[in-house]
């Protein structure tokens, strides 16, 4: 009987996908807490939000993801549900990607101008679903090219903006990362990967001469050297989490899958993403901005960060440096990060 419950409840969260009430220690929902699931209309696209606090009165937090295409809800679920505690926790899968993603959207061009025109969309609907002046951003990676664009348009709109795995300069961050991998294969006497690494060449303006092959190529390496996850040869553990998370079904988890390898995020990423350089775009920021950069990130440079940091104006920035951390400190130092979102971002900016 025991294994038979088990399998059925193995069963039911390969086909249901739910996100839990908040909970008393008598097993009551938490009085005007909030935790739902929902598909909204965005840009003329249904696309996948969860929504968590156990406060609905609190601040507002939305979280862009990385990517293009990878959706971080299972993530960010798994490493940052304690953020849920002082904010409501805006989980979106951008169009496209995860939840949201569709076979139409696979195909159809997309462009970052779609991204932050989304972003600013969503933001109002959950000012006047919340009844806010303003939310709090939060951008991981890719998630932070299109959040720096959004606040850079319409800083009336954000309390603060928080950024990890800070995208700067595209072209020179690939630069670096190329050069790093390549470093490390010479010193580690890989020939396998200083083949490899050879053969793509140099990125040119962020771009491998053979395309998102060589981009997928030297982020093989990258990963194998630890140049993503501080200490760690593959992303597994951080793949592996998606299986875990109750929003999430099998339908979904495939989804996921496809969204990585979506021709349109391909060409998106060749074509535009790669080439970006916010040095020449976006020169200052009209409100207080945070970056919690990663001290050992070669995926997106935090060297090239750390310069655009003290490049760019604002009326308030801090930077905060994760020393075990790579590309991702958001869940690489989970703890860390959560509460210095709290007791610095949240305490520096109440409304």
């Amino acid at each position: 009987m025991a294994i038979q419950l088990k399998i059925g409840g193995i069963l039911m969260s390969l086909f249901r996908a739910y996100t839990p009430s908040f909970k008393d220690i008598k097993g009551r929902v938490v009085e005007n807490s909030i935790a739902e699931m929902s598909m909204v209309t965005i840009g003329n696209t249904k696309q996948s939000i969860i929504i968590r606090g156990e406060n609905r009165n609190n601040p507002v937090l939305l979280l862009l993801h990385g990517g293009p295409g990878s959706s971080e809800t299972s993530l960010f679920r798994y490493y940052n549900s304690p953020l849920e505690k002082k904010f409501v926790v805006v989980y979106w899968d951008q169009r496209a990607c995860g939840k949201s993603y569709t076979k139409r959207t696979a195909t159809e061009p997309l462009s970052v101008s779609m991204f932050v025109e989304d972003i600013c969309e969503l933001t109002q609907y959950l000012k006047a679903r919340f009844s806010k002046n303003k939310i709090f951003l939060l951008g991981h990676s890719w998630g932070t090219l299109i959040g720096t664009l959004a606040v850079l348009q319409h800083p009336e709109l954000f309390c603060a903006y928080i950024g990890t795995g800070q995208v700067s300069s595209m072209p020179a961050s690939e630069l670096e990362s190329y050069q790093f991998t390549l470093k490390v294969a010479v010193e580690q006497h890989n020939r396998k990967a200083i083949r490899e690494l050879k053969e793509i060449g140099k990125p040119q303006n962020g771009i491998y001469k053979c395309g998102v092959t060589g981009t997928r190529i030297q982020r093989k390496w990258l990963t194998y050297f630890g140049g993503a996850i501080y200490g760690s040869k593959n992303l597994s553990a951080f793949i592996m989490k998606i299986f875990t998370v109750k929003e999430y079904n099998l339908t979904d988890i495939i989804r996921f899958f496809k969204a990585m390898n979506a021709p349109s995020r391909n060409s998106m990423s060749q074509n535009e993403f790669l080439k970006i350089d916010l040095f020449e775009t976006v020169k200052s920021l009209e409100l207080p901005v945070y970056f919690f950069l990663g001290k050992n990130d070669f995926q997106v440079s935090s060297i090239v960060a750390e310069k655009y940091f003290h490049y760019l104006k604002a009326p308030k920035k801090k930077l905060v440096w994760f020393e075990k951390s790579a590309h991702s400190p958001c869940f690489e130092e989970s703890e860390k990060f959560n509460r210095l979102l709290i007791d610095m971002v949240l305490a520096e900016n109440r409304l």
